[in-house]
């Protein structure tokens, strides 16, 4: 029985057959599939992240949508000026509470205020204390002047103890000593490292001593650890000057620590005279003890002499692989 084809079939790319074209005998084309090479909707590819919907259809975002929409938020949200400004003055808040508890915490054990003291100088009082600590023979009066309350600041009275000078020659002497490493081409990064880490370690290990020893004498006296660490770096200057002096003739290196070593003897056993041994038996702060005659005494001669002669052989230590042979 021939078939009727009745009204034309839509949707010829499908495979179906255009109207007033004879019908195939074969029924079981209705039933397979699309052809070879024919357009079959069912096997086209997944869709991809870019994939736009057509007119009418309702957006679906698909694959990274939202982790991209995520990361887009914070930029929008910083480029609000009002959100912006409010996120600054948090910013600055937080900081200032920060360094509110910092500063409570840090004067539970070490006084802000202390550290600023050793700090307080100029420009003429460093340059006076330089000359002193590199010509200190002429000097005669090595008295320090007080408040009611603590010594006179740097900057006023030229025999206090500071820090600023410990801490720049400090780094000077490590600059000074990565210099000397290169001209004689054995210069590295680590070498720096270990040079800076192992003058900063000795450096405490000579408070710590002195400090015992203190204890252990049982000598009293008003050096803080803050006034020690500062008398004791002052020995960095003459390295400084020993070590420089052999860049200029070599065989002078020798001669140079010697001169700087005793000069810095006789800075710190006449500055620290005043502190440990008054010249009476009346201390420099106007209170009698007993302890600076007798055995007392001779303790802090004991304890001067052994001060003064730890610094040469520190300062030779620290300057004996820099100096050009």
């Amino acid at each position: 029985m021939q078939q009727d084809p009745g009204n034309p079939i839509p949707y010829p790319q499908f495979g179906y057959q255009q109207p007033n074209v004879p019908a195939h005998s074969d029924p079981s084309m209705y039933m397979a599939g699309p052809q070879t090479g024919i357009y079959n909707p069912a096997a086209q590819a997944p869709l991809s992240p870019t994939y736009y919907p057509q007119q009418g259809m309702p957006f679906m975002p698909v694959g990274g949508g939202n982790e991209q929409n995520n990361f887009s938020m914070p930029t929008q949200f910083l480029q609000n000026p009002v959100m912006a400004n409010m996120a600054m003055q948090y910013g600055h808040s937080l900081m200032g509470q920060g360094k509110e508890v910092l500063d409570r915490e840090l004067n539970k054990y070490v006084s802000t205020s202390r550290i600023k003291y050793y700090f307080a100088v100029d420009t003429a009082y460093v340059a006076k204390k330089l000359a002193l600590l590199v010509f200190p023979f002429t000097h005669r009066d090595w008295s320090v002047k007080y408040n009611p309350d603590e010594p006179v600041q740097p900057r006023y009275e030229l025999n206090a103890p500071d820090l600023y000078i410990p801490a720049m020659a400090f780094v000077t002497y490590l600059l000074i000593g990565g210099v000397s490493l290169g001209i004689q081409e054995r210069f590295s990064p680590e070498g720096l490292g270990i040079q800076a880490s192992t003058a900063l370690i000795w450096a405490l290990l000579e408070v710590l001593v002195i400090w015992v020893t203190l204890y252990l004498m049982n000598i009293q006296t008003r050096l803080t650890s803050f006034d020690i660490l500062a008398f004791c770096s002052y020995k960095y200057v003459g390295m400084i000057v020993a070590v420089i002096a052999s860049f200029i003739m070599p065989s002078s290196y020798h001669l140079a620590l010697i001169y700087v070593s005793a000069a810095t003897m006789f800075f710190l056993i006449r500055s620290l005279k005043i502190q440990v041994l008054p010249e009476s038996s009346r201390d420099a702060y106007g209170e009698n003890n007993a302890s600076f005659s007798g055995e007392g005494s001779k303790r802090r001669n004991y304890l001067l002499v052994f001060i003064g002669g730890l610094q040469p052989l520190m300062m030779w230590w620290l300057t004996r692989q820099l100096a050009r042979p």
